[in-house]
């Protein structure tokens, strides 16, 4: 009997769901400004460091200038700590009625950021941005994994 309940525990512990550490997360408003390097240099969880956010928005409506050409937003990590991180990136423009006029995601796809290297993640405007060029504010919200 006392066999039979040890291996119930045994059973039920390994069934039970593992969570994912949680996660830091760092979010921040910033003034919307089209095709102009936004220097942050803001100190973020687990040693990474926000340098700069850049918004790529062609033509003055906003409109892509080419059939491939989507809006898109740069945004500059550096990894100064001492391990490994992976990086997920969420941002949102607002307009000055405060409508939401273009959203980007990404992050890190395959590696994560190695200690003492910067990286530059590229993330699109897709789906609804027509009006991304009317943006005034913006959301970055990061989360170091």
């Amino acid at each position: 009997m006392k066999a039979l309940t040890s291996a119930a525990v045994v059973v039920a512990l390994t069934l039970v769901p593992s969570f994912p550490a949680r996660a830091e997360l760092f979010s921040k408003a910033y003034e919307f400004k089209k095709n102009t390097v936004l220097q942050v240099g803001t100190m973020l969880e687990h040693g990474l460091r926000l340098d700069s956010i850049e918004f790529i928005v062609a033509g003055d409506d906003g409109s892509p200038s080419g059939l491939f050409d989507t809006p898109k937003v740069k945004i500059a990590i550096s990894n100064i700590g001492e391990k490994s991180v992976k990086v997920a990136i969420s941002l949102a423009v607002t307009d000055e009625a405060n409508r939401l006029v273009g959203v980007a995601s990404g992050g890190t796809k395959l590696f994560p950021l190695r200690a003492d290297r910067q990286m530059t993640y590229s993330l699109d405007f897709d789906g609804a941005n027509s009006q991304l060029a009317t943006g005034t504010a913006f959301r970055i919200t990061i989360e170091a994994k």
